[in-house]
C-alpha cells in the first residue's frame, strides 16, 4: 500500500519539478512574438485615435456655418481675405464661419434634368437607391435576344432605358460607374437592334457616325479598362471594345478641361483644397492644369479635401467648337459676376430676386451641407469693410439679407448689472461697539483705536458693466460699489488720499497754543490720525476675455476673461481672472440684436495693497498681515444684448 502511495506522489511531483527546472526553448519566441504584437497593436491604435480624431473634426466642420465669397469684378478681395472674416463672422456672430469661393456654389451636374423639379425639391446626390433599378433594367433587357422583339419595340426600349440613365445623373462616385456602363452598353444594343441610327442613339463624333450609348460605355471603359470584364455577351464587348480601341489610337476628337481661375493656378493651394474626379475617379491635373476629355459626357466634380463639396459640372459637349473648357471660369461667372448683378439689381430688398438655376445651386449646396447655415457675402466694390451678407433659409428655398454695406455694425453690446457674494481679504473694519465720544473726528471718520483687521472680509457688490463683442474677443468695463457684509464691520476704512502729498495721512489737531517762548511755535494737545470711512467702496475695472461656443459673436456662451482695476476702499490695484456663462433667457420672440441676457460669473485674484494705503502699513507695522491679499466670489446678472 506504501509503495503505491509513493508512486502517487513521485508521479504529482516529477511533472513540477521538469515545468520548473527544464527550460522551454520556444519561450523567447514567443516573448518576442507577443512584444511585435503589443508593438503593433500600438500603432493600430495611435492609427485609430488619429482617425477618430480627424473623424471628430470633420464632423464639427460640418456644423460650422459656410460663407461664400462672391469677389466683385476687376478686385481682389475674395475669400481668403482676413477683413472680410473678421466683419463677416461679427455680423453673422459665427466666430467659427468657414469662407470658401463662389465656384463652390456652382453645381451644374447636381442638378436633376427634370426642369419641373423645384429648388427646395433638389436631391442633390443620386440616392442609392436608384441604382438596384437601374441593374434590374439592365440584367432583364440582356436576357431578351435580338429577335425576341420587333425593331419598333426595340426602340421604345431605348427610350425606356435611356429615360432610366438619367436616375444617375450625375457619376461623382465609384459606386456609379459600373451601373451607368452596364445600362449604356444595353442602351447602344436597344438602338442598334432598332434599325433606325438616329438621334439621339446615334451621333457624329468629328468624322464618324457612331452608336453614342456605346461610344459612351467606351469613354468609361477607357478610364477603367476592368470594367469590359463585366459584360457577359461576347458581340457586345466585341461593339463597345471596338469603340474603346478607336479612343485608344486617338481617332476621335479630344479638348482640355482646364482648371486655371482668370488666368491663374496656384497648384500648392489647388491641390491642398480640391481632390478632381472625373465620372467618379480621381484625376491629377497636369502642369498647366488641365486634363483631356473626349466629346459626350463628362461628369466634374471637385471634392474639397478640408470638408464639403466643391463645384459640380455635367459636361455635355457634342461638337467640337473650342479646344479648351474653363471649368472654373465658367462657374465663377455664373455664380459671381452675374449673381452679383441680380443681388445688386434692388440690393436693398430683404429677399433678392435670383434665376432659378442659381437657387437650385444654393438649393443643392445646402443640402450637400445639410448641418451648416449657408450665406452669401459680396465685398461692395472690392471694399472688405463694405460687406453685404445673405443667408439662405432652406425652408423658403430664399436668400434673406441680414446686413448690409457699412449699416451692419460689426461690433455687439451688452450692459448689464449683477450682484453676489465676494470674499476680499484686504477689507479694513472699523469697531462699531465704541461711543461716538471716544472720538473727537466727525462721523465720517475713525481714530486708530477703532481700526481692526478681520478674516471675515464679506461684501454684497453691485456692479455695472458694459461689454463689447467681436466675434470671440470681449472687452468690458465696469464699476462696481461694493457693501462690506463683514460681522461687526462699520463699512470699509482706509486713509484720506492727499494728492501731492507723500503722506496720505490725515490728521485731527485740537488744543494747539502758541509757545510762551515767542518762538513761533505751536504746541497742541492732541494729534490724532483720522480714517475716510464709507459704506460702499468703489472699483473700477476694465477687462478683456475670449468667448466660446456657437453664440460667442453676440455675446452668449462661456468665457474666460481678466480684469484689472483700482478699489479706492482700500487703496489697491485688484486683477482677477474670471469665467462666466452668459445665456440667453426662454421669455418673449427675440432674434435681432436686441436680446435679454442672463450671466453668471465666477472670479478669483488678488488685492495689492498700493502706497499710502492702511493696508500697506498694517503689513509694515504688524508683520503679520500680508499686503497682497485673497479676491475671490461670484456674482449672477441680467442685462440686455444690442
Amino acid at each position: 500500500m506504501w509503495k503505491l502511495l509513493v508512486v502517487v506522489l513521485l508521479a504529482l511531483w516529477t511533472p513540477s519539478v521538469e515545468a520548473g527546472v527544464v527550460p522551454d526553448p520556444d519561450a523567447p519566441a514567443i516573448d518576442e512574438a507577443h512584444k511585435k504584437k503589443d508593438d503593433k497593436t500600438a500603432e493600430e491604435m495611435d492609427a485609430e485615435q488619429a482617425e477618430a480624431e480627424a473623424e471628430a473634426e470633420r464632423k464639427r466642420k460640418e456644423k460650422l456655418a459656410r460663407v461664400i465669397v462672391l469677389k466683385w469684378k476687376d478686385t481682389s478681395t475674395d475669400y481668403t481675405n482676413e477683413t472680410v472674416h473678421r466683419n463677416v463672422r461679427s455680423r453673422i456672430a459665427r466666430p467659427e464661419a468657414m469662407f470658401f469661393p463662389e465656384v463652390d456654389l456652382y453645381q451644374n451636374g447636381r442638378k436633376v434634368p427634370d426642369r419641373t423639379v423645384i429648388p427646395a425639391m433638389q436631391p442633390a446626390i443620386v440616392p442609392d437607391t436608384n441604382v438596384p433599378a437601374v441593374l434590374a433594367a439592365v440584367d432583364q433587357i440582356s436576357g431578351v435576344s435580338w429577335n425576341t422583339l420587333q425593331p419598333a419595340e426595340w426602340g421604345l426600349k431605348a427610350q425606356e432605358l435611356l429615360a432610366l440613365s438619367e436616375t444617375l445623373w450625375f457619376v461623382d462616385r465609384i459606386e456609379l460607374r459600373e451601373p451607368m456602363f452596364l445600362l449604356y452598353a444595353q442602351i447602344g444594343r436597344a438602338a442598334e437592334n432598332q434599325n433606325h441610327p438616329a438621334p439621339p442613339f446615334y451621333r457624329q463624333v468629328g468624322a464618324f457616325a457612331v452608336n453614342y450609348y456605346w461610344y459612351l460605355a467606351a469613354t468609361l471603359a477607357y478610364q477603367e479598362p476592368a470594367l469590359m470584364s463585366k459584360l457577359t455577351d461576347q458581340e457586345l464587348a466585341g461593339s463597345i471594345n471596338y469603340y474603346l480601341s478607336q479612343l485608344q489610337q486617338g481617332t476621335y476628337p479630344a479638348f482640355k478641361v482646364d482648371f486655371e481661375q482668370e488666368n491663374s493656378y496656384d497648384e500648392e493651394q489647388f491641390n491642398k483644397d480640391y481632390e478632381v474626379l472625373v465620372n467618379g475617379i480621381p484625376v491629377d491635373l497636369d502642369a498647366n492644369a488641365q486634363i483631356d476629355a473626349f466629346i459626350g459626357r463628362t461628369d466634374i466634380y471637385l471634392k474639397r479635401k478640408d470638408t464639403g463639396h466643391g463645384l459640380s459640372e455635367r459636361l455635355e459637349v457634342l461638337k467640337l467648337e473650342d479646344k479648351f473648357y474653363f471649368v472654373r471660369d465658367v462657374a465663377r461667372k455664373i455664380m459671381g459676376i452675374d449673381f452679383i448683378e441680380q443681388l445688386f439689381l434692388h440690393k436693398n430688398e430683404c429677399t433678392p430676386e435670383v434665376d432659378g438655376d442659381i437657387l437650385n445651386f444654393l438649393a443643392i449646396y445646402q443640402k450637400l451641407h445639410d448641418k451648416a447655415e449657408i450665406y452669401i457675402t459680396v465685398p461692395e466694390m472690392g471694399n472688405p469693410n463694405k460687406v453685404w451678407i445673405w443667408r439662405y433659409d432652406r425652408r423658403s428655398a430664399q436668400l434673406n439679407l441680414v446686413g448690409g454695406g457699412p449699416d451692419g455694425f460689426p461690433v455687439r453690446f451688452a450692459v448689464l448689472f449683477s450682484t453676489g457674494l465676494l470674499f476680499n481679504g484686504a477689507a479694513v473694519s472699523v469697531d462699531d461697539d465704541l461711543s461716538d465720544e471716544d472720538s473727537l473726528a466727525p462721523n465720517d471718520v475713525a481714530q486708530p483705536s477703532r481700526v481692526s483687521k478681520e478674516l471675515d472680509a464679506a461684501m454684497i457688490p453691485f456692479n455695472f458693466e458694459l461689454r463689447g463683442h467681436y466675434n470671440r474677443l470681449m472687452i468690458n468695463f465696469g464699476a462696481e460699489f461694493g457693501y462690506n457684509a463683514s460681522k461687526d464691520a462699520e463699512g470699509w476704512i482706509e486713509y484720506y488720499q492727499t494728492p501731492g502729498n507723500s503722506d496720505a495721512r490725515a490728521y485731527e489737531i485740537t488744543g494747539c497754543e502758541p509757545d510762551d517762548n515767542q518762538s513761533g511755535n505751536t504746541t497742541c494737545e492732541s494729534i490724532e490720525v483720522v480714517y475716510n470711512q464709507r459704506t460702499f467702496n468703489r472699483y473700477l475695472y476694465m477687462g478683456a476675455g475670449v468667448v466660446l461656443g456657437r453664440d460667442a459673436g453676440i455675446g452668449f456662451g462661456p468665457r474666460f476673461a481678466a480684469r484689472f482695476g483700482w478699489t479706492n476702499l482700500p487703496h489697491a490695484f485688484q486683477p482677477t481672472g474670471h469665467f462666466g456663462w452668459a445665456v440667453q433667457p426662454p421669455i418673449g420672440d427675440f432674434g435681432g440684436r436686441v436680446r435679454p441676457l442672463v450671466d453668471l460669473d465666477l472670479r478669483g485674484g488678488v488685492a495689492l495693497a498700493l502706497p499710502k494705503s492702511l493696508q500697506l502699513d498694517l503689513a509694515d507695522e504688524s508683520g503679520e498681515e500680508a499686503s497682497v491679499m485673497p479676491v475671490f466670489g461670484a456674482t449672477i446678472g441680467a442685462g440686455i444684448t444690442f
